[in-house]
């Protein structure tokens, strides 16, 4: 496809650079597949002015930056454009000569879209660059706002259409905005001494600001808790608020005394809704936005150093976050799982068994029960728990062999190192591993050690 990209930079100092590419794509409509994608980006090294004379002894470089453009996404499958049939006897079947055989037909399973086009995104971003101290301190920082229109989605199928019910279209807007700071600080203490010191920092706010109609992401356990809806997050939380367990039979008289409970069956032991509308029932109007996992904040920390032949170095990430708890669903709830379901419910049934007792439930996790008369499986705050942690991510170790030695074995580049993933995490979450929500295999951790050299 056309691309064209012209730059300018004028006494070092003032930089401009314009770029127009003109796509297509044969997995949208044949008369909305072409488009055209500028973008535009200016910079100004201040620095070099003369009015930052006073600055030069500390302030090595600054340069203020800007820059806007649009891009164009075509993710998704080859044929999402075209209609498709598929042969279906359950559904599509034809008495053909007036027997009692039905010949298997074909149905439409998926609508085209004449209009179906690209999903663009327009972005805006502004910073600055900076060098200090001679180089050893560096920090750079950006604001983004990207606006993205015309959404590729694909309808949910809704069984009063009839055949043919799934269909791609472009069906919303959303807002990304947020900033990145990162800051790093080199220094050489002597000949055979060197650190360096890094951090970033990034924070982000995604909001839908358009649907044609609610987009509902139900989430793969079948509870349809994610959904998207203007004015909060894509793919936020749809559910009940909490209020821990009933721990007392008086607690669940006091409480069908106060409110008209048409959802679920209070018990001791069981979870106890709030009535978050207000309104003195309990019911599904109680359901209410809980909140989202897209991270608030994360963070990047890096450490190396190198002293004579020997380098080290560390690499640290963070997130904050709430974090969904899949898990819970067969750790904690006895009915909404068939296998195996760890040492919870055995605690929660103990603790039953104390009650019984004393008249008094002392854990936080629901007591046992075969039934599911109490919508447990209905998505509630129950289940989000903070999801923030702080991982080491990679540690390596290395030894570099000496020249003299290098030259003897006809070697260059020759070093022994040690290196290990996943070696810490700390975290609240309850689940497998809180930087893959869902149902995730916990992350194992690697060691490696091995030898680089040349010839």
């Amino acid at each position: 496809m056309p691309h064209r990209k012209i730059n300018y930079t004028w006494d070092n100092k003032y930089l401009v650079s314009f770029t127009l590419r003109r796509d297509a794509s044969s997995r949208l409509s044949t008369s909305h597949n072409y488009d055209w994608f500028p973008s535009v980006s200016a910079g100004w090294r201040i620095s070099q002015e003369s009015f930052m004379e006073g600055t030069r002894s500390w302030l090595s470089d600054l340069k203020i930056r800007g820059a806007y453009g649009v891009n164009g996404n075509d993710i998704i499958a080859n044929d999402a454009f075209y209609a498709k049939y598929a042969m279906d006897l359950d559904r599509a079947a034809y008495a053909i000569g007036g027997g009692n055989s039905l010949m298997a037909g074909a149905l439409r399973s998926r609508s085209t879209n004449p209009d179906l086009t690209w999903e663009k995104t327009y972005q805006t971003n502004v910073g600055f660059d900076a060098s200090l101290l001679n180089n050893r301190l560096s920090l750079s920082f950006d604001y983004f706002h990207k606006r993205t229109d015309d959404m590729l989605v694909e309808k949910p199928y809704i069984a009063t259409i009839g055949e043919g019910g799934y269909c791609w279209y472009n069906g919303g807007s959303m807002v990304n905005k947020g900033f990145e700071i990162s800051a790093e600080w080199r220094q050489s203490l002597n000949k055979d001494f060197s650190y360096s010191v890094g951090l970033n920092v990034t924070a982000m706010k995604n909001e839908v600001t358009d649907l044609m109609k609610d987009i509902y992401y139900t989430w793969g356990g079948g509870n349809g808790i994610d959904k998207s809806i203007v004015g909060h997050a894509l793919g936020s939380w749809l559910g009940y608020k909490t209020d821990g367990v009933f721990r007392t039979q008086e607690e669940v008289d006091a409480y069908m005394a106060r409110y008209n409970v048409s959802f679920g069956s209070p018990a001791v032991g069981r979870v106890r809704y709030v009535d978050a509308n207000g309104d003195g029932e309990i019911n599904d109007r109680d359901r209410t936005w809980l909140g989202t996992d897209l991270p608030k904040a994360q963070f990047g920390l890096s450490f190396g150093a190198n002293w004579k032949q020997f380098d080290l170095s560390l690499f640290f990430s963070s997130i904050i976050r709430d974090a969904w708890n899949n898990s819970k669903y067969y750790t904690d709830f006895f009915p909404l799982w068939t296998g195996n379901h760890g040492t919870q419910l055995l605690g929660a049934a103990k603790a039953y068994d104390r009650y019984l007792q004393t008249g008094y439930y002392d854990s936080s996790v629901p007591a046992p029960s075969i039934d599911n008369n109490n919508k447990e499986n209905e998505g509630s705050d129950y289940y989000i728990e903070d999801g923030s942690f702080l991982r080491l991510k990679t540690l390596s170790l290395g030894y570099t062999l000496p020249k003299t030695i290098q030259n003897k074995l006809k070697m260059q580049n020759a070093r022994v190192y040690f290196q290990a993933q996943n070696l810490l995490t700390l975290t609240s979450y309850s689940g497998a591993d809180p930087e893959g929500l869902g149902y995730p295999y916990a992350l194992p951790r690697q060691y490696t050690f091995g030898i680089q050299f040349g010839f």
